[in-house]
């Protein structure tokens, strides 16, 4: 056992990982959900719940648990931390505006795409409803095919290998080697573009935001397929282009 492994609480981790089962898909969960969820044992998964419980951030009715509001503390403080509220928001909404999309900033997590913070425009023409600190799929998006392309190859690779490929459409690809070939197209053009591949009709573009060797961040945007896609991929990625530079001019990254 190492020095760093003596310092590390198995509880503390085994509790986050209670918390991190909790989706848009799985609001509420028993504790049989969640033991089955974290891979650990009932009587562990059921301390680390009620923990959570009494320190209010999980709240049991009956059988099962849901999130309480407290957990956006912990983000918050993140948020509040990297001046999001006054470097990254309104770069996202004054490009979206200009791009008339909504314009989102995300990053890796876990094998999946992160959303750090989305932009708030009127009448765009695609919203998924997803908000900061929710996850979407990492292999058959813009987002992530992009955030695939920061790494290195070796951990590219490594990344998928370890990632769901599921299949939303019929346009999605499902062999790893064919995915990580259009990883490759977008590392070397410096872009990443999908069609149909999350929604059906629904084409998805992305840049990077951070610079090279740090940790990938990118910003994305999504729009309906048009009567002339390619001037709509050069519009959105000129957009992004021009909104991924000015969150590095302003260092707005420079804490992530």
């Amino acid at each position: 056992m190492t020095e760093q492994d003596r310092n590390i609480s198995s509880s503390f981790a085994k509790g986050l990982a209670v918390l991190a089962v909790f989706d848009a898909a799985t609001p509420t969960l028993t504790l049989a959900d969640i033991a089955r969820r974290t891979g650990q044992d009932r009587a562990t998964a059921r301390r680390g719940a009620l923990t959570l419980v009494q320190a209010g951030y999980l709240r049991q009715q009956g059988r099962v648990l849901s999130l309480t509001p407290k957990v956006l503390a912990l983000s918050g403080g993140f948020l509040q931390a990297n001046n999001f509220g006054r470097k990254v928001q309104p770069v996202l909404n004054r490009h979206a505006r200009s791009l008339g999309a909504e314009i989102t900033l995300a990053t890796l997590d876990q094998g999946r795409v992160l959303l750090l913070a989305q932009s708030t425009v009127d009448h765009a023409p695609v919203t998924y409803g997803f908000t900061a600190g929710a996850h979407i799929p990492l292999a058959h998006t813009s987002l992530g095919r992009m955030l695939l392309a920061g790494l290195p190859t070796e951990t590219a690779v490594e990344t998928l290998d370890q990632a769901e490929i599921p299949r939303h459409t019929d346009h999605s690809l499902t062999e790893r080697g064919q995915i990580m070939a259009r990883v490759t197209l977008a590392r070397d053009r410096g872009y990443a573009v999908t069609d149909s591949e999350f929604e059906t009709g629904i084409v998805g573009y992305a840049v990077p935001a951070s610079k090279p060797g740090e940790t990938p961040i990118v910003v994305g945007s999504s729009s309906p397929r048009g009567a002339d896609p390619a001037h709509a991929t050069e519009l959105s990625l000129r957009a992004l282009q021009l909104c991924a530079a000015e969150l590095r001019q302003n260092q707005a990254l420079l804490e992530l």
